[in-house]
């Protein structure tokens, strides 16, 4: 992993404290507001719980931390490609920002909410002198902004925000705002249909990138709540879910877990994948809350 240069550290605003959890940096936050953990490694939230309710992210407890590893679970943040990228090719599944240790770079409160602003550089295992920064303002909503930033060289970048949402029972919930899109099957060669329904339930093994970049609505029956995804800055929808036969070959997560959670995610990918010119920046974001 790149060392992380030594420098003032950030002041840090009342409710929120630097911890070791699961052995590694995390900001700790714990406000009348909200409650969250945010882990410099990856610049990963691995949990974010409004003031009186479950958390509403679900994180693996058999997930691995620290030495590079990506944390399952939480929001991964995705770039500068998505998956092995366009051609296929990239040795890392979802590119190299969520293996780094980022630096806090900014802390501070705006009305209830905790503000934190991360960046990553110097990490680019091509030497392009790539850049990455990342807003996270917690309360009773949660708002995510990632942007990459193309160093001295042009480059094609993608880039996502994973959230696993924590959920009663993925076969019990139904998804909503995806109507209409057309949406690429990764389960089936990346063969192209089109959502007609108004609804998405859940049967088997789930991995599909939706053409739609408009808010979204999970109605988790199970959880008796309702969680509203609204993106920015995006186009597309990819949804999520590895069902029991995947998930009983990943290492860490437990074979049963899969039930708990879907994962609906903004991103720039695929043919939306967007070329930067030297110092072009690419920005996403997205804003979850909860209903009951």
């Amino acid at each position: 992993m790149t060392p992380v240069t030594e420098r003032t550290p950030v002041p840090l605003p009342p409710g929120v404290s630097q911890e070791r959890v699961h052995g590694t940096e995390a900001l700790v936050v714990d406000t009348p507001a909200a409650r969250a953990v945010l882990h410099l490694d990856g610049a990963h939230l691995t949990s974010w719980a409004p003031a009186g309710a479950q958390d509403v992210l679900w994180l693996s407890e058999l997930s691995e931390y620290g030495d590079g590893a990506a944390i399952r679970g939480g929001i991964p943040l995705v770039g500068p490609w998505f998956g092995p990228g366009r051609d296929g090719e990239r040795p890392v599944k979802h590119g190299w920002i969520r293996n780094h240790p980022w630096e806090l770079t900014a802390a501070s409160f705006d009305g209830d909410d905790v503000v934190l602003e991360l960046a990553l550089e110097g990490a680019d295992p091509d030497g392009t002198g790539i850049r990455a920064d990342a807003v996270f303002r917690i309360g009773a909503d949660l708002s995510v902004d990632l942007t990459l930033t193309a160093g001295s060289e042009e480059i094609e970048a993608e880039a996502a925000l994973h959230t696993y949402l924590a959920v009663g029972d993925v076969r019990e919930i139904e998804i909503r705002g995806l109507q209409g899109g057309d949406y690429l099957d990764n389960t089936r060669d990346l063969e192209q249909f089109r959502q007609e329904e108004p609804v998405l339930r859940l049967s088997g093994a789930t991995d599909r990138v939706y053409g739609i970049n408009a808010e979204v609505v999970i109605e988790d029956v199970a959880g008796a709540r309702r969680i509203v995804l609204s993106p920015r800055g995006t186009a597309k929808t990819v949804v999520w879910n590895p069902w029991s036969q995947s998930a009983a070959e990943m290492a860490d997560m437990p074979d049963d877990a899969w039930t708990d959670f879907v994962c609906v995610e903004p991103a720039v990918a695929k043919d939306a994948a967007q070329v930067l010119p030297p110092g072009g920046a690419l920005t996403l974001g997205v804003t979850y809350r909860v209903e009951r």
